[in-house]
C-alpha cells in the first residue's frame, strides 16, 4: 500500500498542530478498508439427502444430525466460481434420484459487512439459511440467481440448506445444483498502517506539547 501525505510547513504551533491532525486522520482512512472472502460453496463435504428428511430441522438447525446423509457428488466445475455443480449418489442423470436436501455449514467469527448468496439449479429449488428461505426458484427450467442474505448471518454456526429438484418429465434427467456464498468484511488494518498510525500519535502528542510551551 503506498501512502503520500502533503508537505506540512511548521510556521505557527496552530498549523503544526493542524498538519498532524491531518496526518492522523489520513492514518484512520487507511485503516477502513474490506476484503472479499467465499464463506461456503458445494462440493465434496457438503451433506445430501435422496429421501425427505421430513419438517425436523434439516433446514434450520446447524446441530442436526445428518450422519446418515452422504457425501455430495461432484458433477462439474460451476466456471467462474469456487463451487461445485452437486447432486447425489445417483448422478446427473439418475432416473429415480431426481430430488436432494443438501446442508453446508460455516462458522463466523465475525459478522460480514456484505454476504451474498448465487445460486443455480437445474432446475427448481428452494434455499434456507439459518432457517430462512432465501430463494425459492419454481419455474421449471434451470437457471441461478442471488441473494442478499447479509441479515441472516449470526456468530458461530451458520447453515446453507436448500432442497434441488429436476423437473424431468419436461427436459429430461438432466439434475445439478450448486451454491457459493461470498462476504464482504471490514479489514483489519496492515502492521504497517498500525505503525504510522503510532507514530503520527506520537508527532500529534509532540507538537501540541511545543504548543503550550
Amino acid at each position: 500500500m503506498k501512502l503520500n501525505f502533503a508537505r506540512c510547513t511548521f510556521t505557527h504551533s496552530m498549523k503544526a498542530m493542524g498538519c498532524a491532525a491531518a496526518l492522523f486522520l489520513g492514518l484512520l482512512g487507511v485503516a477502513a478498508s474490506s476484503s472479499a472472502t467465499v464463506l461456503t460453496a458445494t462440493d465434496a463435504s457438503w451433506k445430501v439427502t435422496a429421501g425427505d428428511p421430513g419438517a425436523s430441522g434439516w433446514n434450520s438447525n446447524a446441530a442436526f444430525n445428518d450422519s446418515g446423509w452422504a457425501s455430495a457428488t461432484e458433477l462439474s466445475p460451476w466456471p467462474g466460481y469456487v463451487a461445485k455443480v452437486i447432486w447425489s449418489a445417483g448422478g446427473q442423470f439418475s432416473t429415480i434420484e431426481t430430488q436432494i436436501w443438501a446442508r453446508g455449514i460455516f462458522n463466523l467469527g465475525a459478522l460480514p459487512l456484505s454476504a451474498v448468496l448465487n445460486n443455480g439449479f437445474d432446475d427448481d429449488g428452494d434455499i434456507y439459511v439459518n432457517g430462512n428461505l432465501v430463494v425459492s426458484d419454481h419455474n421449471g427450467s434451470a437457471g441461478n440467481s442471488f441473494a442478499d442474505i447479509t441479515s441472516h448471518m449470526v456468530i458461530g454456526d451458520n447453515l446453507i440448506a436448500f432442497t434441488a429438484i429436476d423437473n424431468y418429465p419436461q427436459w429430461g434427467y438432466n439434475h445439478g445444483a450448486a451454491v457459493q456464498v461470498d462476504a464482504t468484511f471490514a479489514q483489519v488494518p496492515e502492521p504497517m498502517s498500525l505503525a504510522l498510525l503510532g507514530l503520527g500519535l506520537v508527532g500529534l502528542a509532540f507538537v501540541r506539547r511545543r504548543a503550550k510551551t
